[in-house]
């Protein structure tokens, strides 16, 4: 997975950079209801010529000989509704300043990313650093998080106004490229994809290009689209609530700052287009192509492609940073001593043990870790379970939900999509687990990887899929409450009170509410249990304890070098002169100073 990049400037602004702006605020810092001042311009960014080297050409071949060439940056304007965005969301984060140093920090930082954009944009142009499959697919994915937040918000209200429960958790309206991840090749090294160098103004001209086809029209992902899927209740669910976005969205991008008349009339056009795909292509089609309208990449998709920007510079600038030995070394052994110091509290270890950081010292033996491939029931049967636990008692439930696991329909996945030519019952695809799983489970690192094959092949648990760990299952609850399905973690815990061994299965296919779940033993540690640096963190021997701490070394000193770097480029631009020797960057305190108040 592409790393993410660790500026905490970032972090803020890949929300907050462009969306659009209400101008009025409840429970927040600062309210006003005056669209003119929230309008105005509170720092201008004149345009910043840079002359910089070029070695290949648009089509990534290198060039005969390396050509100087120009470019110049747009002139950007910072807007008083972009800081009030700001400070109503992080401003009670910084406490201990005035509020005069609040918020000339909080412009700091809006200058800062627009800066840094245009370095971005500077090395786009001059195809050092260039948009590759990944990273648009990073942008488009980041898009439809936020539209799916807020399909599933319109959908719990839409169910609370019903005085229905929610289907939220049950039911996910994210689209990925495939519906379940595919296994990933051993020793698979990370390779990006060209796709374009740097072209247009704000170098981001394949995003609503109909050139390019983005993943939620793919037709492989069609039944996946939110009215494609599930009992006509979910569908109509789907009808409403998609028509309802549409409408919010085109509701909330009138309200971007300096909206031109031109924008006004695209955002109108796009309104009237998705509604009428809505009426003759489905709401599933509509919500395939709204990520791509311009007012979604106004409201949502500039702010990811700040983000996937300064990622692809950090990238460029840090691909050189390597850690030593001696750094490994160190940093084992002061992880170690860490660990063992601060487990001895009980409380510090359970949350260790049931998280995704990598435990070296075991401080106690009170977890059984299991991994699972869950064949779940279908929307029409948790409907009819939820009824029947309504109105039966609790021993007429569970004779009615074991029965209807043999009712279940399943599939195998292939190429992450479910084989609809070949329907499964449980019954078959336990046989299948259960022989493969009897030649493998003699040899721990063989049963582990084979299971996880298995788990690929017919799982729909998101959790679990590259889950290396496996669930940590508390085996004496100490008058804790249990946070699994009863039925999963009394399993899990009969791998160790029944004499099982690492790499087996459990002899019974085990039945809760979601599903059925055939059930793994991965590990079992006993107290002080510790593992060494050149140890595998688990059987199925995937990643050596010593390149899980090269990776996080390696993280952390890309951070620190990229924001070495970063402060250079910054101050450079913060210096710089237009040709009448007067600063590109210009501060219009009158326009924001009412906020120090």
């Amino acid at each position: 997975m592409k790393r993410i990049a660790c500026i905490i400037v970032c972090l803020m602004f890949s929300v907050l950079l462009l969306c659009s702006c209400s101008y009025t605020y409840e429970n927040s810092l600062f309210k006003h209801n005056y669209e003119r001042d929230y309008g105005q311009a509170i720092v201008t960014i004149k345009p910043i010529t840079e002359r910089g080297t070029r070695t290949h050409n648009e089509n990534n071949e290198p060039l005969d000989a390396a050509e100087t060439t120009e470019y110049t940056s747009e002139e950007v304007n910072i807007y008083k509704a972009q800081l009030v965005n700001y400070l109503n969301n992080f401003g009670t984060s910084y406490g201990g300043m005035s509020a005069q140093e609040t918020v000339d920090y909080f412009v700091e930082q809006l200058v800062l990313v627009e800066l840094v954009t245009i370095e971005a944009d500077f090395r786009l142009e001059m195809r050092e650093i260039y948009w590759s499959q990944e990273d648009i697919d990073e942008v488009q994915q980041s898009v439809y998080h936020t539209l799916d937040d807020m399909l599933n918000e319109i959908y719990n209200k839409l169910l609370t106004d019903a005085g229905k429960e929610s289907l939220i958790e049950a039911q996910e309206t994210e689209v990925v490229d495939t519906t379940y991840p595919t296994m990933p090749l051993e020793e698979e090294t990370e390779t990006r994809e060209f796709v374009t160098f740097g072209s247009g103004v704000k170098h981001d001209d394949w995003y609503n290009s109909p050139d390019v086809k983005w993943y939620t029209e793919k037709p492989e992902n069609k039944t996946a689209l939110p009215g494609n899927h599930g009992d006509e209740q979910l569908r109509s669910l789907a009808r409403e609530g998609v028509s309802r976005l549409v409408t919010q969205v085109y509701d909330n991008a009138l309200t971007i700052i300096n909206l031109t008349d031109d924008e006004k009339k695209q955002f109108d056009d796009e309104l009237a287009m998705l509604k009428n795909a809505i009426r003759t292509e489905g709401v599933g089609y509509a919500y395939s192509i709204l990520g791509k309208t311009a007012m979604v990449k106004r409201l949502y998709g500039d702010s990811a492609i700040v983000s996937q920007k300064m990622t692809m510079l950090q990238d460029y600038v840090t691909n050189s940073v390597t850690v030593s030995e001696e750094e490994i070394v160190n940093k084992y052994t002061n992880m170690l001593e860490e660990q063992m110091t601060n487990y001895k509290d009980a409380s510090a270890y359970d949350t260790a043990a049931t998280g995704d950081d990598l435990v070296l010292y075991k401080a106690n033996g009170n977890y059984v870790y299991v991994k699972h491939i869950l064949i779940p029931f279908s929307d029409a049967q948790q409907a009819q379970l939820t009824n029947i636990k309504n109105n039966s008692t609790e021993a007429e439930y569970i004779k009615a939900r074991n029965n209807m696991v043999n009712n279940i329909v399943a599939y195998k996945h292939v190429d992450g999509e479910d084989d609809k030519s070949d329907p499964l019952t449980v019954d078959q695809i336990w046989s299948e687990v259960r022989a493969r799983m009897a030649m493998a489970s003699a040899d721990p690192y063989v049963a582990e990887r084979t299971f996880d094959e298995l788990i690929y092949e017919y799982n729909t648990d998101p959790g679990i899929f590259g889950n290396e760990y496996g669930y940590a299952v508390k085996y004496d609850l100490g008058g804790d409450s249990e946070t699994y399905m009863e039925e999963f973690a009394e399993a899990a815990r009969a791998f160790r009170s029944e004499g099982y061994s690492i790499g087996q299965i459990y002899n019974n296919y085990v039945v809760t509410d979601y599903g059925v779940h055939i059930m793994y033993y991965a590990a079992d540690y006993e107290a002080g249990y510790t593992l060494g640096l050149n140890d595998y963190a688990t059987p199925g021997r995937y990643t050596l304890v010593k390149d899980y701490i090269e990776q996080e070394l390696l993280e952390a000193a890309r951070d620190a070098a990229f924001q070495v770097w970063r402060d250079e480029r910054v101050f450079h631009y913060l210096n710089s002169e237009d040709e009448e020797g007067n600063g590109t960057v210009v501060y219009k305190t009158n326009a924001f100073k009412n906020l120090y108040e």
